[in-house]
């Protein structure tokens, strides 16, 4: 386009706008708007260069630098073109030996939940910045490739494909580093960790991973292979050159060895973090096991999800006969709740595929799906069997099982052990063969259920694996399920390494099978229970609506007796879904553990409680649910997301408080800050779908409610102008303006408002929700921090009143509310939402209206007295009435900016203030501090932000000490914050139950306050002192506490329930780095 063109396009929009308003632009709007043509103009210009810019950037360094490389360095880009070309090989070798398909890769393409920085790509080149937070994310490649940071946890269920995905992605990576022709290009290292053996003389360090590595490097033994690990390895470290891709942590032949909290899972994890820390640049992966996984690094998770409607998908990729797939889709969308959640896993839907591609019929449990499958494996071959090997089914199956109960029980074997090592194993267990072991190996190998682990023909190998570790466990479990006096009930329920056997034998087995371990696990709890003092004796009595939330009490921590929580974990991963057929004493037992535990311990203890709560009674579960939803606490709503995703069907009343939970994310204007973490937790949810919905609309109201001012506001101003008078213009600027930003600004608070209507209502009566009791009252904490924002939100819905098209942000946040006409179709209609909902309310609201008649008559009146007058005025401009009004909003206006304006620069230079003393920091800060030192540096801010990223800074970079003194004060300080919370949250119930005995009373509210102006009054500072004595910390503490709050009582307060997640987060992190430097100091 020609600037001639772009001219005349100018021009014509111009006189478009002088037609809508009949008469010439004024001089200065047509210089305002040629002036922001020009920017705009010169941005486009700026944003085209940019891009070129990167693009001739990205030329030079990909294509045209290599060009000009010197003789070493075209040498050194070959060899590393030919070790890629090594690893890719390696990785098709090995993806051979498993019968890996292409289709089971994209089973592992199912959705990934990701935490950690992400990089979010920008319009404008090299201006890219990052995003933390929990995000969902389609495929574990792409999530890898948007994320910034260098150290990743992947974890997934059994057989949900981490494996698998590792080595699609160092596939992927090596193929792209055998064309690249940069020197800096990334290859991956693919390393299991499941062969890693030491001796006892051999520390667990970094070191030892190091050696490991360039042995599985250079399995092959290869003289080049070598040389180049000599000369590249350390080069490549420094420059971040490779991507370590370290699978089955949890398989570690010492990790299957330990139980649950056992310090050689944390001497690993700290084995493999200092390796990659340090001169070490290069990112790193750890594939694992959600138990038994390295959780305390605190690195960021991918946590690969089950599958959802990829099911589907991947059964029709399967490429099963029509007949077939239209079988296996129409019986699995009606298949028992359990068979539904076994083909969520890639592994078991991709052996169900193939079962029935060999003609078995539809299983009726998960049990008969392995059973079914490994029959077929071990029968379709049995000519061949019994030709080569001389061996029939059954006998390879006999061996096969013994062979995994070996693997199992010692724990000197691991999952690769040596084959001489399983020769003696079942000679020490008297397992005995018909015939040659040697033969019962192969044969399996042959078979494909187990694997070679040397580079060499199957059957000459040293070493020894089965082709998934689930294979393994089922066989194991065989074993003892044809006895099970071979490992004993305690063991299944306290060993680590009987964990999954115990969690497969709930999962599977008739009642009258696992009958005895249940036992022992009633005696076990009842063996705790006998321990602990005051827990509570009937927890489905404590939940009565009648006695709920009785319990303000400043919280203790709950003294957690050693192996009760991974018990209660075990119970609820096998019963998950079939919880009726756990016994009432045992769901009870565990309600009294964990109510205990939650209604009088500290938030920690509620998060820990709300993870194992799947195995309580319903009422029980459903009051931990809706505690952890009304909790401002973001870290137990996770768990509590978690736990309802476990739910078939969410009931009404959680469904409620879900909502209700959405709408205060959304009024305390954390909605976008929390966006991805949040839709990832709603998408496990059943429905997800209404969820989704409310979480987008909630999303849009702002930016869309800012729109329908813009409109508003240029409405009025035109039809002012049509009107020709200029004072007019002039009286919108100054008095429109603040009323319509006052309006946006208060909009957050009106949700407030409707909760403070809902609790102050005598009979609970459902016009907004169908929220329960339990939550109501929980969010008298949300309504004291904000009791100031009853008028305020009030205030929008006057506004709007006047200017009608404004209403639609109200009547959306209504809609999310009560989870009606949330779809993005209903949007466009939502200023009809009160006759829309009374369509489908008419009864209740019919009802609501009655029992309301008086309060809505007497608000209705002063709506109607204030049109009145607005509109008196309107049409009396001259009256003395109508001037002293206009003389007085005019006041209320200038004070109402005034105020604002202090108030901005108030906050401005505090803000600034801490922003400086935050970056001084930044550039001095020290690789170590103290917790002394700590709680110093949080004094100095005023902005509870800063806080919050000084503890997460030092978290994620693990700079604070080690110590018993750090571990104290930490908890010291999550106790007084969490205390300072609840003690507020007393004092506004108080002040809530004495309004209403105003209002029933006059007389009472007269005694009352004559009887405090008699008493003598406590000053500010003798408060504090109080409040101060009342921690029973240390001296150091009390001092420092009592100094932070001298001038502000409720500066401690002010810090937030995010401040308090990362000082738990932390002080896990701390238990757990001491808990393991002690072991290794023993």
């Amino acid at each position: 386009m020609k600037p001639e063109d772009l001219l005349k396009l100018v021009e014509a929009f111009k006189k478009i706008i002088e037609e809508i308003i009949k008469k010439p632009l004024p001089p200065w709007l047509s210089s305002l708007f040629n002036y922001i043509l020009l920017l705009i103009f010169c941005l486009l210009a700026i944003w085209g260069g940019l891009i070129v810019i990167s693009q001739i950037i990205k030329i030079w360094t990909e294509q045209i630098r290599p060009l000009y490389y010197n003789q070493e360095q075209k040498k050194r880009l070959l060899k590393r073109q030919r070790f890629a070309d090594y690893i890719e090989h390696e990785i098709r070798q090995l993806n051979s030996r498993e019968e890996w398909k292409d289709y089971r890769f994209t089973e592992l393409e199912a959705e990934v939940e990701a935490e950690g920085k992400q990089v979010k790509f920008f319009i404008l080149p090299f201006f890219q910045s990052t995003k933390r937070g929990l995000r969902r994310e389609q495929s574990l490649s792409k999530a890898l490739e948007l994320s910034s940071e260098r150290l990743i946890l992947v974890e997934g269920e059994p057989g949900s494909g981490k494996s698998v995905a590792l080595r699609h992605v160092a596939e992927k990576l090596a193929q792209r580093s055998m064309k690249d022709k940069s020197i800096k290009s990334v290859i991956p290292l693919y390393i299991n960790l499941k062969k890693l053996e030491r001796s006892s003389k051999v520390k667990i360090n970094r070191e030892l991973i190091e050696y490991f590595v360039k042995q599985e490097l250079n399995r092959v033994n290869d003289r080049d292979i070598e040389q180049f690990l000599d000369e590249e390895f350390q080069k490549g470290v420094q420059e971040g050159t490779w991507l370590f891709l370290f699978d089955s942590f949890d398989e570690l032949p010492e990790v299957l060895s330990s139980v649950e909290a056992d310090t050689t899972i944390r001497n690993y994890a700290e084995a493999i973090d200092d390796f990659l820390s340090g001169f070490n640049k290069c990112r790193g992966i750890i594939a694992s096991r959600q138990f038994r996984g390295p959780k305390h690094l605190g690195w960021p998770r991918f946590r690969i999800l089950p599958l959802e409607s990829r099911r589907w998908e991947l059964i029709r990729k399967a490429e099963l006969e029509p007949r077939i797939e239209k079988e296996l889709n129409g019986r699995l969308r009606i298949a028992p709740q359990e068979i539904q959640d076994m083909t969520k896993n890639p592994m078991f839907l991709g052996i169900l595929c193939e079962d029935m591609r060999d003609g078995s019929p539809f299983p009726e449990n998960t049990h008969s799906v392995f059973e079914n499958y490994l029959e077929k494996r071990l029968t379709r071959d049995a000519d061949r069997l019994q030709r080569r090997f001389k061996l029939t089914p059954a006998e390879v199956r006999t061996a096969a099982e013994k062979v995994a109960f070996c693997m199992s029980i010692d724990p000197n074997l691991g999952l690769s052990p040596a084959r001489e090592g399983i020769r003696g194993a079942m000679g020490r267990l008297g397992f005995k063969l018909r015939g040659n072991l040697e033969q019962y190996l192969n044969a399996l190998e042959y078979l494909k259920l187990a694997r070679s682990e040397a580079q060499i023909v199957a059957g000459d190998s040293q070493f020894f694996t089965f082709a998934h570790r689930r294979f393994q466990e089922y066989f194991a479990t065989c074993v003892v399920l044809s006895d099970l006096n071979r490992i004993s009930p305690r063991q299944l329920l306290t060993d680590g390494r009987w964990r999954e056997t115990a969690v497969v034998i709930f999962q599977t087995q008739p009642p009258e099978v696992f009958a005895p371990i249940l036992a022992e696990a009633r005696y076990l709890l009842d063996e705790i229970a006998g321990n602990i003092s005051g827990l509570i004796d009937d927890p489905v009595g404590y939940v009565n609506p009648e006695t709920i939330n009785k319990n303000l009490s400043a919280p203790k921590p709950f003294a957690w007796p050693d192996g009760l929580l991974p018990l209660l974990g075990l119970l609820q991963d096998g019963f998950i879904s079939r919880i009726k057929e756990l016994p009432d004493d045992i769901q009870m037992q565990a309600g009294r553990f964990l109510l205990t535990a939650s209604s009088e311990g500290t938030l920690a203890d509620q998060k820990w409680s709300l993870e194992v709560a799947g195995i309580t009674p319903q009422p029980v579960l459903l009051w931990l649910l809706r505690h952890g939803f009304a909790s401002e606490s973001q870290w137990l709503k996770e768990v509590a997301y978690r736990q309802t995703a476990r739910l078939s069907q969410i009931p009404d009343d959680i469904a409620a408080d879900i909502r209700q939970a959405l709408v205060i994310l959304f009024a305390r204007n954390r909605l976008n800050k929390e966006f991805f973490a949040t839709h990832a937790h709603l998408s496990r949810l059943d429905q997800a779908s209404r969820y989704i919905n409310i979480l987008r609309l909630l999303k849009w109201i702002s930016p869309i409610d800012i729109i329908l001012h813009i409109v508003v506001f240029c409405g009025v101003i035109g039809a002012l102008m049509l009107a020709r008078s200029e004072l007019s213009v002039l009286f919108a600027l100054f008095a429109v303006a603040p009323l319509l930003f006052m309006s946006h600004l208060t909009l957050r608070k009106f949700p407030y408002f409707v909760y403070a209507i809902n609790l102050s209502s005598l009979y609970y009566t459902n016009l907004f929700s169908s929220s329960s009791a339990v939550f109501q009252a929980s969010y008298t904490s949300y309504l004291r921090s904000h009791r100031k924002s009853f008028f305020p939100g009030v205030f929008p819905i006057y506004i709007r009143l006047i200017f009608f098209p404004l209403l639609w942000s109200i009547f959306a946040i209504l809609a999310a509310n009560t989870g009606q006409f949330t779809h993005p179709f209903w949007w466009a209609f939502l200023l009809l939402f009160p006759v829309l909902y009374f369509i489908i309310k008419f009864r209740e609201l019919i009802k609501y209206v009655i029992s309301k008649f008086k309060v809505i008559a007497f608000v209705t009146f002063l709506y109607l007295l204030i049109f009145v007058i607005v509109f008196w005025c309107i049409y009396n401009p001259d009256s003395v009435i109508s001037k002293i009004l206009s003389l007085s909003y005019l006041i209320i206006v200038v004070c109402f900016i005034l105020l604002i304006l202090f108030t901005v620069i108030e906050n401005f230079i505090s803000l600034t203030q801490d922003w400086i003393k935050w970056q001084k920091w930044l550039k001095i800060r020290p690789s170590f501090i103290t917790a002394q030192e700590l709680l110093n540096l949080i004094t100095q801010y005023h902005h509870a932000r800063f806080s919050k990223r000084l503890i997460i800074i030092i978290r994620e970079r693990n700079s604070l000490l080690a110590t018993e003194d750090s571990e104290q004060l930490l908890k010291e300080l999550a106790l007084a914050l969490e205390s300072s919370i609840i003690s507020n949250e007393r004092q506004f119930k108080m002040q809530q139950r004495k309004w209403r005995k105003y209002l029933k009373n006059p007389f009472y509210a007269i005694k009352d306050i004559s009887r405090r102006l008699n008493l003598v009054r406590k000053s500010s500072q003798t408060l504090t002192r109080e409040r101060v004595n009342n921690y029973s910390g240390s001296d150091f503490f009390n001092t420092w506490l009592g100094q932070y709050t001298l001038k502000d009582k409720s500066r401690l307060v002010n810090l937030g329930s995010e401040f308090l997640d990362e000082i738990y987060i932390l002080l896990e992190q701390i238990r757990a780095r001491r808990k393991n430097s002690s072991v290794q100091n023993d």
